[in-house]
């Protein structure tokens, strides 16, 4: 009996030391999404509409789980400063 509650205690003990490691990992993720989307340049966020690389800053600066969307969409994708083809500029109508 002493034995499972051994396993018991080391069990929360390790939950808990992964929920601070967690708890400080994650803000500092966020902060570096939000800094790598402010330097990151416009031509590299995907879409073509404008002000996309505004509207994914201050989406992550308001709903933090967003940086981890950007992490995958963005982030990934394209490295800083690499060269990316311009997106295309829509037919103008006459």
């Amino acid at each position: 009996m002493l034995h499972f509650m051994g396993l018991f205690v080391f069990g929360l003990a390790g939950l808990a030391a992964l929920a601070a490691v967690l708890s400080i990992a994650y803000p500092v993720f966020v902060v570096w999404m939000i800094v790598d989307g402010v330097l990151r340049a416009d031509a590299e966020y995907p879409g073509t509409q404008v002000n996309r690389k505004v509207l994914w800053v201050v989406l992550m600066v308001l709903v933090h789980p967003v940086a981890i969307a950007y992490f995958f969409m963005v982030f990934n994708r394209v490295k800083r400063s690499s060269p990316v083809a311009p997106c295309a500029a829509p037919p103008s109508v006459a």
